[in-house]
């Protein structure tokens, strides 16, 4: 489905992946679960990293980990959605492709990893299409998979849930079992008592938040990922040239210009605001600047009250970058300020 242009002065015309798709069906996640029961929950999960939102989201204090969060993605998740290299894995392939078996190195690695041979998705979107968390923001999908449902449009009253499969737990809160050892899923349980990770080589029942946020990171930045080999970098290029002289080198909003602002140039590194903010509102953000007169409906349709009223400063002065930057170079804006928010490759 293409989207129609959601602002007169946008060409933008994108394929919207529904991300009621991230519903898996039960069958697909029980391949890398089916042996494992009674695994021991860690001690001293993430609480105090985490801060409460009003609408029962946890928000990390400090940085995600795309990187751990690949950890997590392939023992609780790859089996449904899928696996997935970047584009420097891919290059380190070709590079030993025409080398005997055992040299290759790279290859073994991700065979060992799980990520090899590569998956496609058996449900749900293709986390290396940018266009799946398009109108959805980090905190939606933290309430997808650690409570097993979200709203749908969270600027919507009464907004319509999307559910997601969560393992069923038994009164001993393990895992329930069928007749032949398959773990058994349901639509709206969530994660957070289940979700596993690995320490000193073992596995453990996480039981905290923080891994979920890694694991959405993790998806978030697929498609950053796999661009190109040099594309993190380049995003982060296209700030560097065009705004860091107001919202600083590493995107605090501290930059050379910023004392002299009223209101103060906008701090990405604050994860609650980033984690409660839609790519499509950054987009427009960065396409009309600061002399906006209205936010159009439909963004207003897929952030909160709140969030909008927190975070949204009219009349201030950021220019409009729709004539000066490519539709491209907008949205690598948009990767550029969000890889701030995590760690990553």
């Amino acid at each position: 489905m293409r989207l129609k242009p959601l602002f007169p002065f946008s060409v933008l015309s994108l394929a919207m992946v529904a991300l009621a798709a991230l519903g898996c069906s039960d069958d697909g996640l029980t391949t890398k679960r089916s042996a494992q029961s009674g695994l021991p929950k860690a001690e001293g999960g993430g609480a105090p990293s985490l801060e409460i939102g009003s609408d029962s989201v946890f928000y990390p204090n400090n940085m995600p980990s795309a990187l751990k969060g690949r950890q997590v993605y392939n023992a609780n998740c790859a089996s449904c959605h899928g696996t997935y290299l970047t584009a420097q894995e891919r290059l380190d392939l070709s590079k030993e492709a025409n080398l005997p078996a055992d040299q290759q190195v790279v290859r073994k690695g991700l065979e060992k990893e799980g990520r090899m041979p590569e998956t496609k998705p058996l449900n749900g979107p293709n986390f290396n299409d940018r266009d799946w968390r398009f109108q959805r923001t980090p905190g939606q999908l933290f309430q997808l998979i650690a409570y097993g449902s979200m709203p749908d449009k969270l600027g919507v009253a009464n907004a319509k849930l999307i559910q997601h499969p969560g393992p069923v737990l038994g009164p001993d809160k393990k895992p329930v079992k069928d007749a032949d050892g398959r773990v058994q899923y349901k639509r709206g349980l969530g994660w957070t008592d289940s979700i596993q990770i690995q320490r000193g080589g073992l596995e453990f029942i996480s039981g905290d938040a923080v891994p979920v946020w890694d694991s959405i990171f993790y998806v978030w930045s697929r498609a950053i990922a796999v661009k190109s080999v040099s594309n993190f970098g380049d995003v982060w290029k296209i700030y560097g040239e065009n705004c860091s002289v107001c919202h600083g080198d590493i995107a605090k909003g501290n930059g050379p210009l910023s004392k002299q602002l009223n209101p103060m140039p906008f701090n990405f590194q604050n994860r609650k605001a980033m984690a409660e903010t839609t790519d499509e509102f950054l987009f427009w953000r960065i396409s009309e600047g600061g002399q906006f007169r209205r936010i159009p409906q439909p963004i207003k349709d897929t952030m909160s009250s709140q969030a909008l009223s927190l975070y949204v400063h009219q009349w201030s002065a950021m220019p409009s970058w729709r004539g000066l930057l490519t539709e491209e170079q907008r949205w690598s804006l948009v990767d550029g300020v969000r890889s701030k928010t995590y760690e990553h490759e």
